[in-house]
């Protein structure tokens, strides 16, 4: 009652402090926002704080962490059964601040011998939109494709369906 803290209390203000000791020591930035730059989607504050949840905390390292790359894979998609398109999604971290550079969603293509083709590909770094079988979209019409592609892909994600991997690069 008195400002003293519980004794797990004191345990976890330890924990926080040697967090941010760490982080301020090895020089780890640790993501809380994603900007966009080159393209202006609706991106819901919903996925954002998926990739920064599924992306967590870099790793020790040498170098300067330039880039993540977060492989979200149904380990049952096939051609023959379907299910959940794979999906890779890349930021690029400039000055301290993390940006979008790539969604893409493959699925497989062609009839003899299909392979994993980009089904959906989200560019802000090149500034395109680009669905199968039609090329790049019109701005207005690759939002819209953005909002229900991000709106499958949460509830995909709440469900469950992803084997996730995550790739720090620098």
């Amino acid at each position: 009652m008195g400002g003293r803290l519980s004794s797990e209390e004191s345990v976890w203000a330890i924990i926080c402090l040697y967090h941010q000791f760490k982080c301020i020591f090895t020089g780890i930035k640790t993501m809380s926002a994603i900007r966009q730059e080159g393209l202006a989607m609706p991106v819901d504050q919903e996925l954002i704080n998926i990739i920064i949840n599924e992306a967590g905390n870099p790793p020790p390292h040498k170098a300067k962490i330039t880039a993540v790359s977060l492989l979200f894979k149904d380990q049952c998609y096939s051609t023959e059964k379907g299910g959940y398109h794979p999906v890779e999604i890349r930021l690029i971290s400039r000055n301290d601040e993390w940006y979008f550079d790539y969604i893409t969603d493959f699925s497989y293509m062609g009839v003899v011998y299909p392979e994993l083709e980009k089904e959906i590909d989200i560019s802000w770094s090149q500034q395109y939109v680009f669905l199968a079988y039609v090329g790049d979209l019109p701005v207005n019409a690759g939002r819209e494709l953005f909002e229900l592609w991000q709106s499958n892909f949460i509830q995909y994600h709440a469900m469950n369906v992803y084997t996730i991997t995550v790739l720090w690069g620098s």
